[in-house]
């Protein structure tokens, strides 16, 4: 008798259930390996950001402002002529104020201001809800504006106020607006000289904490267009004493109270310093070691480590 070869039902059961165990076993292996390259490529983004940070001061002598003045352009407009992206600075006009810029630039997206762990479904456009001027390119990076030390009133966001941070405002008196346009080329507050505790000691910029209940959420939410000097929480953050790193993106924050450094990685937020330096720091640091990064002449010096 011919005997017919083939799988009974039982072992093909068995087949299915092992390879079912065993890709439930590879998935998380292959989710820590594309969060590992996604995490390098963030870094790669802010050693990016770092050179143009370089470039410009070497230019100018004199660092970005996070905003000229209200209403107008934020730091990340200005880094463009070194981050390869000269085609839309040219189309911007740098004296208008945001609202007055063409829609069709501002969503003009720079690749390397957006980190592909923040999965938002669109990653280029703020919300249409956006009153304050044209729908404009998103981005994950936010300037250090300094320390919880300046938080109270929104100093730290203002432009009269002293600051411990690098991108802070412009100062009003140096960056006037005469008849709605900004008079002169922008003009930050700090230099080389101005850090007085160590480029490789101070945070230049680093991961902006966004709530996924707040994406592409305008105003104090800091999702608005990262082109737009009208919504400091989105282009700058501070850091320290009752203000660490978010530990992951499902915060419920009121709009514009808390703008922290936070990222969508595991556990880290990556950070350029002054040197140039990137580095991926723990999110569970303590609140005086943040403190002290964020500051830029607090007297006591601290090295960063990465997790």
């Amino acid at each position: 008798m011919k005997r017919h070869q083939g799988f009974t039902l039982v072992e093909l059961l068995v087949v299915v259930a092992v390879i079912g165990i065993l890709v439930g076993m590879l998935l998380p292996a292959i989710q820590m390996v594309r969060e590992s390259a996604r995490r390098t490529e963030c870094l790669n983004n802010l050693k990016q950001i770092g050179l143009a940070i370089q470039g410009y001061e070497g230019s100018r002598k004199l660092y970005p402002p996070s905003r000229p003045a209200d209403e107008f352009l934020a730091w990340p407009v200005y880094l463009m002529p070194y981050m390869e992206a000269k085609n839309i600075f040219d189309q911007l006009d740098l004296k208008k104020r945001y609202k007055e810029q063409d829609p069709d630039v501002v969503n003009k997206t720079i690749p390397s201001l957006l980190c592909t762990s923040r999965a938002r479904f669109d990653l280029e456009m703020v919300s249409l809800r956006e009153t304050k001027g044209p729908v404009g390119a998103m981005g994950d990076y936010a300037g250090n504006a300094g320390t919880t030390r300046y938080f109270p009133f929104d100093i730290w966001a203002l432009f009269d106020e002293p600051t411990d941070g690098v991108f802070s405002s412009g100062f009003a008196g140096e960056n006037p607006v005469v008849n709605d346009q900004l008079v002169g080329p922008e003009k930050g507050r700090y230099q080389h000289s101005s850090i007085s505790d160590g480029l490789s000691n101070t945070i230049f910029v680093g991961e902006k904490y966004v709530s996924k209940f707040g994406y592409h959420q305008p105003h104090g939410w800091g999702d608005s267009s990262v082109y737009n000097g009208d919504e400091p929480e989105t282009v700058m953050r501070i850091g320290g004493y009752g203000m660490g790193l978010a530990v992951d993106d499902t915060l419920i924050l009121s709009p514009g109270e808390y703008p922290i450094f936070g990222s969508a990685h595991i556990q880290v937020v990556n950070f350029v310093l002054g040197d140039g330096s990137v580095h991926s720091v723990n999110n569970r640091i303590d609140e005086e070691t943040l403190y002290r990064l964020c500051s830029r002449n607090d007297g006591k010096v601290v090295a960063i480590s990465d997790d």
